[in-house]
């Protein structure tokens, strides 16, 4: 059986982590102590944590957004800081990484990995700096509609499908990825997973995200060939399930792989 990988996520703002709570017909954020949260993780057996900063961009001039959000990365960045000193769980980090100072600046505080998102997808040349940098620690971040790329600059071509991007960062020295519908995300309605099995065939370490609201999304990401991990957060958040049940999830979903 190949080996598969439940991710759990922490969103991060202003230096603290977020739970969800059902109020009526919507969800209320609370603030609560995200080292805690990650001890919690590590307690319950994740063997990676993905953090994820709701902030904006690092090491950038007040100029370029509000003084309030820089203040509140500069805090998620000293969170992240402590976050890697009191767990041995490898952690991944993704959100306002847009130059390669502020990869090396969160990899030298700890971060096991960084996830490049927007910028992967429209900055070539960051990607293969930090691949030259240290290729273990990408992971590039693909987002999709109906298998179609929402935006790259790596290719000029218009509607280039997501294995397609992913093979050209592949060539380039991408080793991880994840990838994400921004339909079934905004619809809580599972991973799209046609196109996700499309980029495992590339022989890469993917992982999918997006809309996963519920375990039957966890076993059916396990049972999909070519995946190799699934990224839960707001559900873990908000209670849904535990990371315990998500876990039993995938590996009954691994059983049904074929």
């Amino acid at each position: 059986m190949s080996s598969f990988t439940v991710y759990p996520a922490i969103e991060l703002r202003g230096g603290m982590g977020l739970r969800y709570e059902n109020m009526g017909m919507g969800t209320r954020a609370s603030r609560v102590d995200a080292v805690k949260l990650a001890l919690e993780y590590e307690k319950a057996g994740a063997p990676y944590i993905h953090l994820v900063n709701l902030d904006g961009p690092f090491l950038v001039g007040e100029s370029e957004h509000g003084g309030s959000v820089l203040a509140g990365a500069n805090h998620n960045l000293e969170t992240i800081e402590a976050m890697a000193k009191a767990v041995k769980t490898p952690l991944m980090f993704g959100g306002g990484l847009r130059d390669i100072n502020s990869v090396m600046k969160v990899l030298s505080i700890g971060i096991r990995r960084v996830a490049l998102g927007t910028a992967a997808m429209r900055n070539p040349d960051l990607v293969k700096n930090a691949v030259k940098l240290n290729a273990e620690a990408v992971v590039c971040a693909i987002d999709g509609r109906n298998g179609l790329c929402v935006a790259q600059d790596w290719v000029k071509i218009k509607d280039m499908r997501v294995e397609e991007l992913a093979r050209h960062m592949r060539t380039a020295g991408v080793r991880h990825f994840i990838y994400q519908d921004v339909q079934t995300d905004a619809a809580s309605s599972g991973p799209e997973l046609s196109a996700a099995r499309r980029i495992g065939e590339l022989g890469v370490n993917l992982i999918v995200a997006g809309g996963v609201s519920e375990l039957a999304h966890v076993r059916q990401a396990a049972a999909t060939p070519g995946v190799s991990g699934v990224l839960v957060g707001k559900a873990l958040a908000q209670g849904k399930f535990t990371y315990a049940q998500a876990v039993e999830a995938a590996a009954a979903g691994q059983k049904e792989r074929k």
